[in-house]
Protein backbone atom coordinates (compact mmCIF):
# COMPACT_ATOMS: atom_id res chain seq x y z
CA UNK A 1 0.00 0.00 0.00
CA UNK A 2 1.33 3.44 -1.34
CA UNK A 3 1.07 6.22 0.75
CA UNK A 4 1.63 9.88 -0.75
CA UNK A 5 1.83 13.22 0.61
CA UNK A 6 3.69 16.27 1.61
CA UNK A 7 7.39 16.12 3.35
CA UNK A 8 7.47 19.48 5.03
CA UNK A 9 10.97 19.61 5.16
CA UNK A 10 13.29 18.12 2.71
CA UNK A 11 16.95 17.36 1.64
CA UNK A 12 18.35 20.90 1.73
CA UNK A 13 15.06 22.21 3.01
CA UNK A 14 11.84 23.27 1.58
CA UNK A 15 8.67 21.71 0.53
CA UNK A 16 8.35 18.53 -1.56
CA UNK A 17 6.48 15.62 -1.77
CA UNK A 18 7.08 11.59 -0.36
CA UNK A 19 6.26 8.13 -0.97
CA UNK A 20 5.94 5.46 2.18
CA UNK A 21 4.95 2.07 1.33
CA UNK A 22 3.45 -0.50 3.77
CA UNK A 23 3.97 -4.16 3.15
CA UNK A 24 1.32 -6.53 4.57
CA UNK A 25 2.19 -10.30 5.06
CA UNK A 26 -0.82 -12.60 5.62
CA UNK A 27 -1.32 -16.62 7.41
CA UNK A 28 -4.02 -18.57 6.85
CA UNK A 29 -4.50 -18.77 10.61
CA UNK A 30 -5.76 -15.24 10.21
CA UNK A 31 -2.44 -13.46 11.76
CA UNK A 32 -0.63 -10.86 9.83
CA UNK A 33 2.41 -8.48 10.17
CA UNK A 34 3.60 -5.48 9.08
CA UNK A 35 6.17 -4.27 7.33
CA UNK A 36 7.56 -0.66 5.13
CA UNK A 37 9.33 -0.37 2.38
CA UNK A 38 10.89 2.79 0.57
CA UNK A 39 10.06 3.38 -2.62
CA UNK A 40 13.08 2.73 -5.15
CA UNK A 41 13.20 2.12 -8.44
CA UNK A 42 12.70 -1.79 -8.86
CA UNK A 43 11.02 -2.43 -5.10
CA UNK A 44 7.73 -2.82 -6.49
CA UNK A 45 8.51 -5.85 -9.05
CA UNK A 46 11.06 -7.10 -6.46
CA UNK A 47 7.89 -7.71 -3.36
CA UNK A 48 5.67 -9.45 -6.26
CA UNK A 49 8.19 -11.69 -7.02
CA UNK A 50 8.75 -12.65 -3.44
CA UNK A 51 4.91 -12.71 -3.62
CA UNK A 52 4.69 -15.11 -6.18
CA UNK A 53 7.71 -17.08 -5.16
CA UNK A 54 7.57 -17.66 -0.93
CA UNK A 55 3.77 -17.83 -0.81
CA UNK A 56 2.86 -21.34 1.32
CA UNK A 57 6.00 -21.06 3.11
CA UNK A 58 6.39 -21.23 7.40
CA UNK A 59 6.49 -17.47 8.43
CA UNK A 60 8.63 -18.66 11.28
CA UNK A 61 11.45 -19.36 8.08
CA UNK A 62 12.21 -15.86 8.35
CA UNK A 63 15.76 -15.75 7.93
CA UNK A 64 15.89 -18.47 5.17
CA UNK A 65 13.53 -16.37 3.13
CA UNK A 66 15.94 -13.52 3.55
CA UNK A 67 18.97 -15.79 2.65
CA UNK A 68 17.10 -17.24 -0.35
CA UNK A 69 15.89 -14.24 -1.68
CA UNK A 70 19.48 -12.72 -1.37
CA UNK A 71 21.87 -15.84 -2.13
CA UNK A 72 19.63 -18.65 -3.84
CA UNK A 73 20.26 -22.19 -2.80
CA UNK A 74 22.22 -25.21 -4.72
CA UNK A 75 20.00 -27.92 -6.69
CA UNK A 76 17.74 -29.66 -6.48
CA UNK A 77 16.81 -26.61 -4.27
CA UNK A 78 14.15 -26.83 -1.40
CA UNK A 79 11.44 -28.89 -2.35
CA UNK A 80 8.69 -26.13 -1.89
CA UNK A 81 10.86 -23.49 -3.98
CA UNK A 82 8.72 -22.84 -7.25
CA UNK A 83 9.70 -23.59 -10.11
CA UNK A 84 9.40 -22.17 -14.15
CA UNK A 85 7.36 -19.46 -14.99
CA UNK A 86 4.75 -17.23 -11.77
CA UNK A 87 3.36 -14.87 -13.72
CA UNK A 88 3.28 -12.09 -16.22
CA UNK A 89 6.12 -14.39 -17.91
CA UNK A 90 8.49 -13.64 -14.49
CA UNK A 91 10.78 -16.93 -14.10
CA UNK A 92 11.24 -18.15 -10.54
CA UNK A 93 15.35 -17.92 -10.19
CA UNK A 94 16.49 -20.94 -7.73
CA UNK A 95 20.10 -20.68 -7.40
CA UNK A 96 20.63 -16.98 -7.11
CA UNK A 97 18.98 -13.89 -6.33
CA UNK A 98 16.31 -12.64 -8.62
CA UNK A 99 18.93 -10.28 -10.19
CA UNK A 100 21.88 -12.28 -10.01
CA UNK A 101 22.89 -9.95 -6.85
CA UNK A 102 22.60 -9.77 -3.41
CA UNK A 103 22.06 -5.98 -2.98
CA UNK A 104 19.67 -3.42 -4.89
CA UNK A 105 16.02 -3.82 -5.01
CA UNK A 106 16.08 -7.43 -3.87
CA UNK A 107 17.80 -6.96 -0.31
CA UNK A 108 15.28 -3.69 -0.42
CA UNK A 109 12.08 -5.92 -1.19
CA UNK A 110 13.11 -8.33 1.25
CA UNK A 111 13.67 -6.06 4.02
CA UNK A 112 10.42 -4.57 4.06
CA UNK A 113 8.87 -8.40 4.32
CA UNK A 114 11.15 -9.50 6.76
CA UNK A 115 9.56 -6.75 8.85
CA UNK A 116 6.53 -8.01 8.38
CA UNK A 117 7.43 -11.25 8.82
CA UNK A 118 9.08 -10.49 12.60
CA UNK A 119 6.07 -8.36 13.43
CA UNK A 120 3.59 -11.52 12.58
CA UNK A 121 5.94 -14.28 14.31
CA UNK A 122 6.02 -11.43 17.77
CA UNK A 123 1.88 -11.51 17.11
CA UNK A 124 1.54 -15.39 16.89
CA UNK A 125 3.78 -16.16 20.35
CA UNK A 126 2.65 -12.86 21.95
CA UNK A 127 5.76 -11.70 22.96
CA UNK A 128 7.84 -8.06 21.50
CA UNK A 129 9.80 -8.39 18.48
CA UNK A 130 13.09 -7.45 20.65
CA UNK A 131 12.56 -10.65 22.39
CA UNK A 132 12.91 -12.53 19.03
CA UNK A 133 16.32 -11.26 18.90
CA UNK A 134 17.66 -12.19 21.86
CA UNK A 135 15.92 -9.49 24.32
CA UNK A 136 16.65 -6.06 25.16
CA UNK A 137 19.75 -4.25 26.52
CA UNK A 138 17.66 -0.79 27.55
CA UNK A 139 14.21 -0.04 27.39
CA UNK A 140 14.66 3.00 25.03
CA UNK A 141 15.90 3.96 21.34
CA UNK A 142 17.74 7.01 21.44
CA UNK A 143 16.90 8.94 17.96
CA UNK A 144 19.04 11.55 16.44
CA UNK A 145 17.35 13.95 14.17
CA UNK A 146 18.71 14.69 10.57
CA UNK A 147 18.11 18.37 9.90
CA UNK A 148 20.11 18.54 6.34
CA UNK A 149 19.71 22.59 6.13
CA UNK A 150 17.71 25.50 6.97
CA UNK A 151 15.84 26.74 3.96
CA UNK A 152 17.84 29.79 4.11
CA UNK A 153 21.61 28.54 4.19
CA UNK A 154 22.88 31.96 4.43
CA UNK A 155 21.06 33.08 7.41
CA UNK A 156 23.23 31.82 10.99
CA UNK A 157 20.04 32.83 12.90
CA UNK A 158 17.86 30.44 11.07
CA UNK A 159 20.53 27.43 11.87
CA UNK A 160 20.58 28.37 15.57
CA UNK A 161 16.77 28.36 15.50
CA UNK A 162 16.98 25.11 13.79
CA UNK A 163 19.67 23.73 16.37
CA UNK A 164 17.77 25.12 19.56
CA UNK A 165 14.37 23.23 18.63
CA UNK A 166 15.66 20.30 18.39
CA UNK A 167 17.34 20.44 22.08
CA UNK A 168 14.41 21.95 23.02
CA UNK A 169 12.48 19.00 22.06
CA UNK A 170 14.35 16.65 23.90
CA UNK A 171 16.68 15.62 21.22
CA UNK A 172 20.31 15.03 22.18
CA UNK A 173 21.93 14.46 18.53
CA UNK A 174 21.23 15.75 15.20
CA UNK A 175 23.10 15.79 11.49
CA UNK A 176 23.51 17.75 8.98
CA UNK A 177 24.45 17.87 5.06
CA UNK A 178 27.58 19.33 4.17
CA UNK A 179 26.42 18.88 0.04
CA UNK A 180 23.88 21.29 0.96
CA UNK A 181 25.39 23.99 3.42
CA UNK A 182 26.92 26.10 0.95
CA UNK A 183 25.75 25.21 -2.56
CA UNK A 184 26.09 29.11 -3.18
CA UNK A 185 29.95 28.64 -3.38
CA UNK A 186 30.14 25.65 -5.51
CA UNK A 187 31.05 26.73 -8.79
CA UNK A 188 31.53 23.17 -10.60
CA UNK A 189 28.77 20.74 -9.69
CA UNK A 190 30.87 18.07 -11.09
CA UNK A 191 34.58 17.23 -9.85
CA UNK A 192 33.94 16.59 -6.11
CA UNK A 193 35.77 19.22 -4.77
CA UNK A 194 35.14 21.63 -1.75
CA UNK A 195 36.24 25.36 -2.56
CA UNK A 196 38.11 27.24 0.42
CA UNK A 197 34.65 29.67 0.41
CA UNK A 198 32.42 26.50 0.83
CA UNK A 199 34.81 25.39 3.70
CA UNK A 200 34.53 28.43 5.32
CA UNK A 201 30.68 28.92 5.07
CA UNK A 202 30.43 24.95 6.61
CA UNK A 203 32.60 26.02 9.17
CA UNK A 204 30.83 29.13 10.31
CA UNK A 205 26.91 27.82 10.04
CA UNK A 206 28.09 24.96 11.78
CA UNK A 207 29.92 26.93 14.36
CA UNK A 208 26.55 28.85 15.02
CA UNK A 209 24.93 25.63 15.73
CA UNK A 210 27.41 24.32 18.55
CA UNK A 211 27.03 27.66 19.61
CA UNK A 212 23.41 27.09 20.26
CA UNK A 213 23.15 24.16 21.56
CA UNK A 214 26.20 24.20 24.03
CA UNK A 215 29.63 21.78 24.22
CA UNK A 216 27.46 18.49 25.44
CA UNK A 217 24.99 18.18 22.20
CA UNK A 218 26.26 15.40 19.56
CA UNK A 219 26.42 17.18 16.05
CA UNK A 220 27.39 15.07 12.92
CA UNK A 221 27.59 16.08 9.23
CA UNK A 222 26.88 14.26 5.99
CA UNK A 223 28.86 14.11 3.10
CA UNK A 224 26.30 11.63 0.30
CA UNK A 225 29.06 9.93 -1.26
CA UNK A 226 29.82 13.54 -2.95
CA UNK A 227 34.12 14.56 -2.26
CA UNK A 228 37.10 13.60 -3.54
CA UNK A 229 39.62 12.04 -0.95
CA UNK A 230 42.18 15.70 -0.45
CA UNK A 231 38.63 17.68 0.26
CA UNK A 232 37.10 15.53 2.34
CA UNK A 233 39.99 15.48 4.85
CA UNK A 234 40.07 19.68 4.09
CA UNK A 235 36.82 19.79 5.33
CA UNK A 236 37.22 17.58 8.31
CA UNK A 237 40.09 19.22 9.48
CA UNK A 238 38.61 22.12 9.22
CA UNK A 239 35.51 21.31 11.51
CA UNK A 240 38.06 19.09 14.18
CA UNK A 241 37.81 22.13 16.50
CA UNK A 242 33.63 21.73 16.85
CA UNK A 243 34.22 17.93 18.34
CA UNK A 244 31.87 15.96 15.95
CA UNK A 245 30.48 12.49 16.58
CA UNK A 246 31.61 12.01 12.73
CA UNK A 247 31.80 12.57 9.61
CA UNK A 248 29.49 10.22 7.22
CA UNK A 249 30.17 8.85 3.81
CA UNK A 250 32.62 11.37 2.91
CA UNK A 251 34.09 9.53 -0.27
CA UNK A 252 31.83 7.23 -2.91
CA UNK A 253 31.41 3.89 -1.01
CA UNK A 254 32.16 1.68 -3.65
CA UNK A 255 36.21 2.04 -2.85
CA UNK A 256 36.73 1.20 0.74
CA UNK A 257 40.51 2.50 -0.24
CA UNK A 258 39.41 6.25 -0.20
CA UNK A 259 37.43 5.94 3.20
CA UNK A 260 40.39 4.79 4.99
CA UNK A 261 42.94 7.47 3.48
CA UNK A 262 39.92 10.01 4.95
CA UNK A 263 40.18 7.85 8.06
CA UNK A 264 43.80 7.84 8.23
CA UNK A 265 44.20 11.81 8.39
CA UNK A 266 41.42 13.03 10.11
CA UNK A 267 40.40 13.20 13.96
CA UNK A 268 36.82 12.76 13.22
CA UNK A 269 35.20 9.44 12.97
CA UNK A 270 33.90 8.07 9.72
CA UNK A 271 31.02 6.96 9.57
CA UNK A 272 29.70 4.57 6.29
CA UNK A 273 26.96 2.09 5.47
CA UNK A 274 23.70 3.41 5.05
CA UNK A 275 23.11 1.27 1.57
CA UNK A 276 25.28 -1.77 2.49
CA UNK A 277 24.03 -5.68 3.47
CA UNK A 278 26.74 -7.67 6.12
CA UNK A 279 29.46 -8.55 3.55
CA UNK A 280 30.09 -5.22 2.30
CA UNK A 281 30.63 -3.56 5.89
CA UNK A 282 32.80 -6.55 6.43
CA UNK A 283 35.28 -5.08 3.60
CA UNK A 284 35.48 -1.90 4.93
CA UNK A 285 36.03 -3.18 8.47
CA UNK A 286 39.09 -5.27 7.27
CA UNK A 287 40.32 -2.46 5.48
CA UNK A 288 40.23 0.08 8.57
CA UNK A 289 37.97 2.16 6.55
CA UNK A 290 35.22 2.82 9.17
CA UNK A 291 35.26 4.19 12.75
CA UNK A 292 31.22 3.52 13.11
CA UNK A 293 28.51 1.17 11.06
CA UNK A 294 25.81 2.87 9.63
CA UNK A 295 23.15 0.63 8.13
CA UNK A 296 19.60 0.83 7.38
CA UNK A 297 17.12 -1.36 8.48
CA UNK A 298 14.93 -0.96 4.93
CA UNK A 299 18.37 -1.87 3.07
CA UNK A 300 20.28 -4.38 4.84
CA UNK A 301 17.87 -7.44 4.55
CA UNK A 302 15.72 -5.82 7.63
CA UNK A 303 15.81 -6.96 11.57
CA UNK A 304 17.99 -9.93 11.84
CA UNK A 305 20.72 -8.59 9.73
CA UNK A 306 21.13 -5.42 11.19
CA UNK A 307 21.34 -7.55 14.23
CA UNK A 308 24.07 -9.60 12.57
CA UNK A 309 25.55 -6.31 11.37
CA UNK A 310 25.64 -4.82 15.13
CA UNK A 311 26.95 -8.14 15.96
CA UNK A 312 29.81 -8.12 13.85
CA UNK A 313 30.37 -4.47 14.61
CA UNK A 314 30.75 -5.39 18.41
CA UNK A 315 33.00 -8.12 17.60
CA UNK A 316 35.26 -6.01 16.20
CA UNK A 317 35.02 -3.11 18.78
CA UNK A 318 32.88 -0.96 16.66
CA UNK A 319 29.94 1.11 16.98
CA UNK A 320 26.77 1.03 15.36
CA UNK A 321 24.64 3.77 14.82
CA UNK A 322 21.17 3.24 11.87
CA UNK A 323 20.51 5.25 9.22
CA UNK A 324 17.17 6.40 9.26
CA UNK A 325 14.91 6.75 5.63
CA UNK A 326 11.73 4.94 7.41
CA UNK A 327 8.67 6.49 8.51
CA UNK A 328 6.51 5.49 11.68
CA UNK A 329 6.93 1.74 11.00
CA UNK A 330 10.78 1.16 10.15
CA UNK A 331 11.77 3.58 13.03
CA UNK A 332 9.89 1.45 15.42
CA UNK A 333 10.91 -1.91 14.32
CA UNK A 334 14.62 -0.74 14.17
CA UNK A 335 14.42 0.68 17.53
CA UNK A 336 13.37 -3.17 18.42
CA UNK A 337 16.72 -4.44 17.19
CA UNK A 338 18.60 -1.17 18.77
CA UNK A 339 17.24 -1.97 22.36
CA UNK A 340 18.66 -5.74 21.51
CA UNK A 341 22.02 -4.49 20.44
CA UNK A 342 24.78 -3.70 22.90
CA UNK A 343 26.69 -1.13 20.92
CA UNK A 344 24.12 0.74 19.80
CA UNK A 345 24.45 4.50 19.37
CA UNK A 346 21.58 6.00 18.04
CA UNK A 347 18.39 5.70 15.38
CA UNK A 348 18.16 8.39 12.74
CA UNK A 349 14.91 10.09 11.66
CA UNK A 350 14.33 12.54 9.06
CA UNK A 351 10.72 13.29 9.17
CA UNK A 352 10.14 15.59 12.46
CA UNK A 353 8.04 18.19 10.49
CA UNK A 354 6.35 16.06 8.71
CA UNK A 355 3.77 14.54 10.83
CA UNK A 356 1.49 11.87 9.13
CA UNK A 357 5.11 10.45 8.33
CA UNK A 358 5.07 9.33 12.37
CA UNK A 359 1.25 8.94 12.65
CA UNK A 360 0.58 5.90 9.48
CA UNK A 361 0.63 3.30 12.33
CA UNK A 362 -0.41 3.94 16.03
CA UNK A 363 0.13 2.20 19.10
CA UNK A 364 -0.22 2.83 23.09
CA UNK A 365 2.53 5.78 23.58
CA UNK A 366 3.49 8.61 20.78
CA UNK A 367 6.44 8.03 18.72
CA UNK A 368 9.28 9.68 20.36
CA UNK A 369 9.58 10.93 24.17
CA UNK A 370 12.42 12.38 25.54
CA UNK A 371 14.79 12.09 22.49
CA UNK A 372 13.70 8.55 22.37
CA UNK A 373 11.45 5.37 20.66
CA UNK A 374 9.36 3.95 23.92
CA UNK A 375 9.04 0.19 23.63
CA UNK A 376 6.37 -1.80 25.30
CA UNK A 377 5.97 -5.37 26.23
CA UNK A 378 3.30 -5.30 23.56
CA UNK A 379 3.86 -8.36 20.63
CA UNK A 380 5.45 -8.23 17.45
CA UNK A 381 6.30 -4.15 16.55
CA UNK A 382 3.12 -3.33 18.94
CA UNK A 383 1.26 -1.24 15.99
CA UNK A 384 -1.43 -1.06 13.89
CA UNK A 385 -2.52 0.80 10.76
CA UNK A 386 -3.96 4.29 11.80
CA UNK A 387 -6.49 3.69 8.80
CA UNK A 388 -7.67 7.15 9.06
CA UNK A 389 -4.13 9.02 8.27
CA UNK A 390 -3.70 5.97 5.37
CA UNK A 391 -6.90 6.55 4.01
CA UNK A 392 -6.16 10.84 3.90
CA UNK A 393 -2.65 10.10 2.33
CA UNK A 394 -3.22 6.65 -0.20
CA UNK A 395 -1.43 7.04 -3.45
CA UNK A 396 -3.46 7.22 -6.73
CA UNK A 397 -4.71 4.41 -7.69
CA UNK A 398 -4.13 2.52 -3.86
CA UNK A 399 -6.70 1.22 -1.42
CA UNK A 400 -6.42 0.45 1.67
CA UNK A 401 -5.42 -3.70 3.13
CA UNK A 402 -8.76 -5.45 3.98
Amino acid sequence: MRLWGPRNHGVGGGETKINKVIVRVDTDAGIYGLGEVDNFMGVHQAIAYMAGYFKGRDAFSIKSVVSEMLYGTQAPHPADAVRGVMFDQVQAVSFCSPTATPWGPVVWAASGVEIALVDLVGKALRTPAYNLLGGRFREHAKVYLDRSSPDDTTDLDAWRKMAAGAAEAGFTQMKFDIDFMATECVRDVWNRTLNLGQVNRVVERLTAVREAVGPDFELCVDCHMQYNVPDAIRVSNALAHLNLLWIEDPTPIVNPDSCAQVRERTSIPVCIGEMFIAEQFRLFIARGACDILHPDILFCGGMHELRRIGEYAELNHLPIAFHGNGGALATIAAAHVGVATRNFLGLEYHFIETPWIGEFVRRDVPLFRDGQVVLSDAPGLGVELDREVCRRHLAPGESLFD
